[in-house]
């Protein structure tokens, strides 16, 4: 949703041209900076500090909130910092193998996302078009993501609905670098941005629930989405202007970054260890 009214904001602005001698390009920043600012201020003075003094919920419900925190204290105990649990963090294999899985499928977000207007003005389009044609594609690609991420809490089966998501930008990507239309190459992004938002909100989530102790999660988690964020220094050079108008490299190693990220998770499903090891995993959502 931030990308749609992103555009939204930047169609706006590009259309008004030059304004009190600022170009359109400046007020952009302008716009974008104080909104910045102004909802800093805002959840500055409105978020709570914790669920128990939160402002809007009731007092049954800071009741429960509280009961919560002390039931996990009950199951979990009070652990204390060993250096065994950054071992045990850095020697599992599935955490390489996922974090493999979401640097590749990174390689595809980051590129989507930056990208993604330039691919729709090679279609065919002026850059004006381009920009609020970006729209659709990521009101699609939210709905997508409403759906997998409560259909995975639902049926309490997220590696499964995880392994399906790779598919749709892998058929999206193979139809962008089929064919010249600019139709298809249009309909090929909405399945592209239908997969590749969802699969990496949700694997965060995946690796997050499985992973125990909590000194374990503390330590695998930082280097997870460490490795997943210098994807983008891969992908900032995947669609040079040089390939433009159909940037079939970008497009083709997008699909095959999203092709190894769905083998990760095909491996990770069939790992023993991270589906029936109760030590350091809790298993109940895989």
């Amino acid at each position: 949703m931030h990308d749609t009214f992103d555009v939204d904001a930047v169609y706006g602005i590009e259309s008004m041209g030059t304004q009190h001698g600022l170009e359109s390009w400046r007020w952009l920043f302008i716009v974008e900076g104080a909104a910045s600012i102004v909802i800093c201020a805002i959840c500055w003075a409105l978020l709570p500090k914790n669920a128990e003094t939160a402002w809007f919920l009731s007092h049954e419900e800071k009741s429960i909130m509280i009961a919560r925190k002390q039931r996990n204290l009950v199951n979990r105990g009070t652990e204390e910092f060993s250096w065994e649990h950054v071992k045990v963090a850095f020697t599992d294999p599935i955490i390489y193998i996922a974090s493999a899985s979401f640097f590749s499928a990174s390689i595809a977000l980051f590129g989507f996302g930056t990208f993604l207007p330039t691919i729709i003005k090679g279609l065919g389009y002026t850059s004006l078009q381009a920009n609020y044609l970006t729209i659709p594609v990521y009101i699609f690609a939210t709905l997508t993501l409403i759906t997998a991420t409560f259909t995975s809490d639902r049926l309490q089966k997220r590696a499964i609905v995880l392994a399906i998501l790779p598919i749709a930008p892998i058929i999206g990507f193979i139809i962008a670098c089929s064919t010249a239309s600019h139709a298809a190459g249009y309909f090929a992004m909405f399945l592209c941005g239908a997969g590749i938002y969802s699969y990496n909100c949700l694997i965060l989530t995946w690796i997050s629930t499985n992973l125990a102790p909590d000194y374990k999660r503390s330590m695998a988690m930082p280097f997870f989405v460490s490795l997943a964020n210098i994807s983008g220094v891969v992908s900032s050079q995947i669609y040079p202007s040089t390939d433009g108008p159909r940037y079939l490299m970008g497009n083709g190693v997008s699909a095959g970054t999203e092709t190894l990220a769905l083998c990760g998770d095909e491996e990770g499903m069939r790992y023993p260890r991270f589906l029936f090891q109760t030590r350091y995993y809790i298993g109940d959502d895989v």
